[in-house]
């Protein structure tokens, strides 16, 4: 109880204050450390700085934290159980050269136990808690526990925002960064000059957006990159502006910005201030005129989105052969598809598809269709692959022989173990489904020798430029009246089934409707553009299309 008071006393001083901020300032080289407080910070590959924070059970949690020119102004953590502030540390060098890393809060050292990627903290001191640190890239650190584990870099992981301990051959290999307490900030004046070249290029609903560095007497240390669909707010001075939907904070030498999955077909304003320091001394370049530009993002439409939040969501599995399945996976509210063919203290022969069938309607079709999802994996074992294909049947078995599958494997980036989630990247396969329904498959396998547990999250299609392909070839299908509120009617020469889609893909409704005068009641509709595809008992298909208001 006493404790929880001390908090709230705490936090009401601090917020009645304003002045509990301390100052840390970068360390650029080893060989400048010294003994004393600091914070532990890692950058993406954007720049963004990312602050050491709470224990985690394996790991130390990340958070942003706002940094320009090496300075960081910060509240930090008074009590271990907070989630949401920087972690204080105190850094000693003991006679022997090494370096060790104190949490007063968990009152432990820093160390690596080996095993996984684990960064944990002990109250014992021993060689895994005793650090060698030396320089990495552009005032970046190695801290290199000496305890003998294989897992003994301790880094920044960029995709997984924590601090953990790396094999030195791991695929993560953000350094660390020391800032030491103290000192009051250098100010400095706004910068010289605005950058140039500020221009905005469309992929989809995607905007990058690039520039030339500012030059001058004074450089900024960031740029403030805002977008609105309306005016921009212009920034004022002592006024940091948060990163968000609508604003990026982007390192000066860092010349590109992306907003992405903006509203299709919108126009949208961007401007860019350059800025020196920050918090309540931030100094903007916000003086007219400011560098804008303007761009309209593209139609996209969502074909298919799976997170498998519930089960294996529009997914099914296949299980060709073996006794282990596709599932759903859960690991820190994070949930997946899983496939591990390791059961039973063994390495068991499996073959097992995970598919889902992606609908183009007929009549309809997109010039990109964009496929992307993420992995994690871990152990050895044979590669995950993915197809697509026109000609399944959605019933038998996939590896059968009776249907073609387009093996489209190498098109993607996978995650190389340690179960880190990488990022598939997009590829177009427009050229491989000619707008066909389709669908998708990832066929895990595995044999007695070796099983490797993979995960899959986030899949994802999307298809760009929409087309009405055969638009109106029936010439008797017109539609009237156009826009429509209550119904549309139209002449049918023969027997048909009629279909409304959505911009989406989505089928809306369905009937069947005989030769002559039809109307379609359209009144429950959302308001926006329709499409009408009808196919005839010949076989031949038209497509229409109409607004709702």
């Amino acid at each position: 109880m006493k404790k929880v008071l001390f908090s709230l006393v705490a936090m009401l001083l601090l917020s009645m204050s304003g002045i509990a901020q301390t100052t840390y300032t970068m360390v650029n080289s080893a060989s400048q450390l010294e003994s004393g407080q600091y914070i532990l910070v890692g950058f993406d590959n954007d720049g963004q700085a990312f602050v050491m924070s709470y224990q985690k059970s394996n790991n130390r949690h990340a958070i942003t934290i706002d940094e320009a020119g090496g300075v960081i102004s910060a509240t930090v953590a008074t009590d271990p159980g907070q989630q949401d502030v920087p972690f204080e540390f105190t850094l000693e060098r003991e006679s022997s050269g090494a370096w060790t890393i104190y949490d007063p809060l968990n009152e432990g050292y820093l160390y690596a136990p080996g095993g996984g990627n684990y960064l944990r903290t002990q109250s014992s001191l021993d060689d895994f808690g005793r650090w060698t640190i030396t320089d990495g890239d552009e005032g970046g650190m190695v801290p290199v526990s000496n305890g003998g584990a294989e897992q003994c870099y301790m880094r920044y992981n960029i995709t997984s925002t924590l601090f953990g301990c790396y094999k030195e051959s791991s695929n993560v290999v953000a350094p660390v960064y020391f800032f030491k307490a103290g000192g009051a900030p250098p100010i400095y004046p706004e910068p010289s000059n605005y950058p140039t070249e500020f221009d905005a290029y469309i992929d989809g609903v995607d905007v990058y957006l690039t520039w030339e560095d500012a030059t001058g007497e004074q450089l900024p240390h960031k740029y403030l990159v805002l977008v609105s669909t309306d005016e921009i707010t212009v920034p004022t001075d002592g006024v940091p502006v948060p990163d968000s939907n609508t604003a990026q904070n982007v390192p000066y030498g860092s010349p590109i910005a992306v907003f992405s999955g903006l509203e299709a077909n919108t126009t949208y304003h961007f401007a860019i201030f350059p800025y020196t320091n920050s918090g309540a001394n931030i100094n903007y370049k916000n003086d007219e005129p400011y560098p804008k530009a303007t761009a309209t993002t593209e139609e996209v439409y969502s074909l298919l989105f799976e997170d498998f939040n519930v089960d294996l969501g529009v997914f099914w599995a296949y299980d060709a052969y073996g006794e282990q399945g596709w599932h759903q996976g859960t690991y820190q509210s994070t949930t997946y598809a899983n496939m591990n063919g390791y059961a039973n203290g063994a390495a068991n022969q499996n073959e097992d598809w995970l598919i889902s069938f992606v609908e183009i309607p007929q009549g309809v079709g997109y010039n990109e269709v964009w496929l992307e999802f993420r992995t994690a994996t871990k152990f050895e074992g044979p590669e995950l692959e993915v197809f697509i294909s026109t000609d399944y049947d959605g019933v038998s078995e996939p590896g059968n022989g009776d249907c073609y599958w387009e093996r489209i494997t190498d098109a993607f980036d996978y995650s190389t173990g340690n179960y880190e989630w990488v990022e598939s990247g997009a590829y177009d396969i427009a050229d491989i489904i000619n707008n066909h329904s389709f669908y998708i498959a990832f066929l895990y396998t595995s044999d007695s020798q070796a099983a490797a547990s993979w995960e899959i999250d986030f899949v994802r299609v999307t298809g760009q430029h929409m087309t009405a392909v055969n638009e109106n070839e029936a010439m008797n299908v017109s539609l009237y009246p156009n826009p429509a509120r209550e119904q549309v009617s139209f002449m049918l020469d023969d027997n048909a089934e009629v279909s409304i889609f959505d911009m989406t893909g989505r089928k809306v409704n369905e009937m069947n409707l005989a030769a002559g005068q039809a109307q379609l009641n359209v009144s429950e509709l959302e308001s926006g553009v329709y499409f009408v595809n009808v196919r005839f008992a010949n076989g031949t298909t038209a497509v229409s299309k109409f607004m709702k208001f």
